[in-house]
């Protein structure tokens, strides 16, 4: 399998994933006993919470990072990487104004790498996200910092730059002429 993921992007990105989910998880544990029973589960724009509720909800937050990133990576393993066909493979990528049909084989795999690579680098970053926002959560509970601050819409603007901006490749890719 890592075989497969380092001919599209180095397989460190997926462990990297894997290891923030690890330590999102640890640090939860290792906080979960001295919470106090409400904490805060929404943030407003500037990172000040702004409405609290149970310390369970960090659980919900544990199983819907765990279940995003799996299903990022699966979807990322058996759409892109382990397809044998590029062209089946991108059949799943929307590039406006081109006809995929008329891509040419090379193309087609320029198309399903960059895929690939945008998908487990957006993984990574939301992983990174969620783990911020946990960490966040319980600092705040704990007194020992106020809110969030403006780390998670500097992360979400990155977000939409790395999307942008491999969408704006592929689609570079999928326009250049064929020769």
């Amino acid at each position: 399998m890592w075989n497969k993921i380092s001919k599209f992007y180095s397989p460190f990105i997926d462990v990297l994933s894997f290891s923030l989910l690890i330590l999102t998880i640890s640090y939860v544990a290792m906080n979960y006993g001295t919470l106090p029973d409400e904490i805060p589960r929404h943030f407003n724009a500037i990172g000040d919470p702004d409405a609290w509720s149970g310390k369970g909800m960090l659980i919900v937050f544990l199983i819907l990072k765990g279940f995003i990133l799996l299903m990022l990576f699966l979807l990322n393993y058996f759409v892109f990487i382990s397809n044998e066909s590029a062209k089946d493979a991108i059949a799943f990528v929307n590039i406006p104004f081109v006809n995929k049909d008329q891509l040419t084989s090379e193309q087609a795999e320029v198309v399903r790498k960059l895929s690939a690579r945008m998908l487990a680098i957006v993984n990574v970053c939301v992983s990174f996200l969620f783990f911020y926002i946990i960490y966040g959560t319980i600092q705040t509970a704990l007194e020992n910092q106020q809110g969030l601050g403006l780390m998670p819409l500097y992360i979400t603007i990155v977000l939409v730059v790395i999307s942008c901006y491999y969408t704006w490749k592929i689609y570079q890719t999928a326009k250049a002429e064929n020769s």
